[in-house]
């Protein structure tokens, strides 16, 4: 009888955690302006204070910076450079909304503070939409409802 009871409360553990890690993982925002930077980069420093600036006017908006040697960084960026059509020469690339802006500039200061406003106004997608997405897999729906017939039969037996 222990031993059962144990088990109940192992199975509707383990469900319950499947169902808030799932919870957990859908509320993660996708950010409005990607930054890749490299360190010691004066025109990263500059661009930085240009966003800076917005981010004061518009705290809503979430602004995600990756230095270039952090893991993943270098394949995000390409892939996001293939998805907007570029080649990004030189830092900072800044992704915001349907636009990608490569170094520093008069002109890049002003796209980028033109764009996130329209993004503020607009409600622009992130750039993580443009990436292909993997298909949900069938076998975590598969486990989940194997889970959830599990704790409902030990629950009623």
């Amino acid at each position: 009888m222990r031993i059962r009871r144990l088990s109940r409360i192992v199975w509707i553990g383990a469900w319950i955690g499947l169902v808030v890690s799932f919870g957990l993982a859908a509320a993660e925002e996708n950010p409005d302006v990607i930054v890749f930077y490299r360190e010691e980069c004066n025109d990263c420093r500059h661009m930085d204070a240009v966003l800076d600036e917005l981010l004061l006017l518009y705290p809503e908006i979430y602004v995600a910076h990756i230095e270039e040697t952090e893991p993943g960084a270098a394949d995000l960026m390409w892939a996001l450079s293939v998805e907007y059509g570029i080649f990004p020469s030189k830092f900072p690339v800044i992704f915001v909304g349907d636009e990608v802006i490569v170094g520093v500039g008069r002109d890049k200061e002003l796209l980028l503070r033109s764009t996130v406003r329209g993004c503020v106004f607009d409600d622009c997608p992130s750039p993580l939409d443009r990436l292909e997405r993997e298909p949900f897999p069938i076998a975590i729906i598969g486990i989940m409802i194997a889970v959830l017939v599990t704790a409902t039969v030990l629950l009623l037996f």
